[in-house]
């Protein structure tokens, strides 16, 4: 009975701790949003609304960059929601706690991994993400995460010895699901961390039997077809870039080289406070500079310690998560330099790319922990990796929790103030054959000219907030 008790009360935390962590978003939402189109959404409606099953509108050369998968949602929101952004932030958060329950699904069966899993759910549900998850437009990025967590675990599972059914065929039908229908740009650092992954364990392979691994190669064949699908649709694409420089990247880092050191540091800052509220902590562009030194600074420990201890021998999982949010840094600062905003990289949306590699180090730490303990039985002295382990782990998670509750309460703080902005947009909206393209252009958060036409096309098919406007 015991037993059993134990294993029902592990059950419960590994599951109850996301499904709270979902109810805490949803409540977020409740506070913060209202079921108005807007930003992102404007772009959307001029481009596929009325006529969302248009086949015409799908088989486009650039299909596979536009995230199919966002089709058959709008399908699904405009017939049975009336194209309800509310719709898709559900669809966001259900898709967070898919992120969770993969970290679950890795953490149960490991000893001692109990409370760096409370501190990651902490992280993982915090504020610092407010902008994806008020922003029902990008639902997709969250699934498209989850989606990565997924398939890191199952292929941790594989090559630690532990396969489960069906795992091999998920390990082959994920790449090309993820990267040609849910990921859009974000199958980049994904395609190149799983190609790396690959990599190794065919080389591993290779010396120990002299012999290539036909399962890890189908499955990197997979990978890197749906990776070349993907680039050849990209090429035909045309991207919007308002505000972005004409300089190329090597006239501006000769004209400005600090401003790339800046951009760097600030954006692994952002883990850590988010940057709408790091001005009421940090006071100095020198202090958000100072806290990103130090989490790339844990980085390279985790590195190190992945390394000295063997980690990646025992468990694939954390060194995958370290690598991926370091490809997402760099990414990020290589798409969105061109803005020549220092703090662009610290933006919300980034946060659940940026703490794929948060997430990472500490798995590394509670690995390392774990490796230790079995070691206790040896007589010997401590490395000095062993001794300042405890030290650095505490202070990394006690910086990480302090500045996202500090975040979070701001965060819930702001919630009826941005909830009664957008009610008064919701207002001009309504009312936009009486406004100017420069005031629905400011309430929308986007170009007037587009906003106005989004909201004509709304109106005109009773959408969103002008449906039954009668009634309200």
């Amino acid at each position: 009975i015991r037993s059993m008790n134990q294993k029902l009360g592990k059950r419960l935390f590994y599951l109850g701790i996301p499904a709270l962590g979902v109810v805490f978003c949803l409540y977020y939402l409740k506070i913060a949003t209202t079921d108005l189109a807007y930003t992102d959404y404007m772009r959307l409606i001029v481009s596929y609304l009325p006529d969302v099953g248009n086949p015409a509108k799908f088989f486009v050369p650039d299909v596979l960059t536009r995230v199919p998968i966002t089709y058959l949602g709008r399908i699904i929101n405009v017939a049975l929601f009336h194209y309800s952004p509310a719709f898709d932030m559900v669809l966001g958060v259900l898709s967070h706690g898919l992120s969770a329950l993969a970290i679950a699904a890795y953490c149960r069966g490991k000893r001692g991994y109990a409370p760096w899993f409370l501190v990651i759910m902490l992280l993982l549900f915090s504020l610092n993400k407010w902008e994806m998850l008020g922003n029902g437009s990008g639902w997709v990025c969250f699934l498209s995460i989850a989606g990565f967590y997924w398939n890191f675990v199952i292929l941790d599972r594989v090559a630690g010895g532990e396969e489960r059914k069906y795992d091999r065929i998920f390990l082959k039908a994920l790449p090309p699901l993820l990267t040609l229908l849910v990921a859009g740009p974000y199958c980049g650092s994904y395609s190149l961390i799983l190609t790396l992954a690959y990599g190794a364990l065919l080389l591993k392979e290779f010396r120990t039997e002299r012999t290539v691994n036909r399962e890890w190669a189908f499955d990197l064949a997979f990978v890197l077809g749906a990776l070349g699908l993907y680039l050849l649709s990209s090429h035909f694409a045309v991207y919007e870039y308002r505000g972005a420089t004409d300089a190329s990247l090597v006239s501006a880092l000769l004209a400005d080289p600090k401003f790339f050191v800046k951009f760097f540091l600030e954006a692994f800052a952002s883990p850590v406070l988010g940057i709408e509220v790091i001005s009421g902590v940090i006071k100095t562009g020198k202090g958000v500079c100072l806290l990103g030194a130090v989490v790339i600074a844990f980085y390279l420990f985790a590195l190190y310690l992945n390394v000295r201890f063997r980690v990646f021998e025992r468990t694939l999982f954390p060194l995958l998560l370290i690598l991926t949010g370091g490809v997402n840094h760099c990414l990020v600062f290589y798409s969105r330099w061109i803005f020549l905003q220092e703090n662009y990289g610290m933006a919300s949306r980034y946060a659940i790319q940026y703490e794929m590699g948060i997430f990472g180090i500490l798995l590394t730490f509670a690995a390392v922990f774990s490796i230790i303990k079995e070691r206790r039985a040896d007589a010997g002295r401590k490395s000095l990796a062993e001794r300042i382990l405890p030290a650095a782990a505490a202070v990394f998670a006690v910086l990480l929790l302090a500045g996202n509750f500090y975040t979070t309460r701001q965060e819930l703080l702001k919630a009826p103030l941005r909830k009664e902005s957008l009610r008064i947009a919701e207002e001009t909206a309504l009312n936009y054959k009486n406004e100017t393209d420069e005031a629905l252009g400011e309430a929308l958060h986007t170009d007037g000219k587009r906003a106005r036409k989004a909201l004509e096309i709304l109106d005109e098919n009773n959408l969103n907030i002008f449906y039954n406007k009668e009634e309200r």
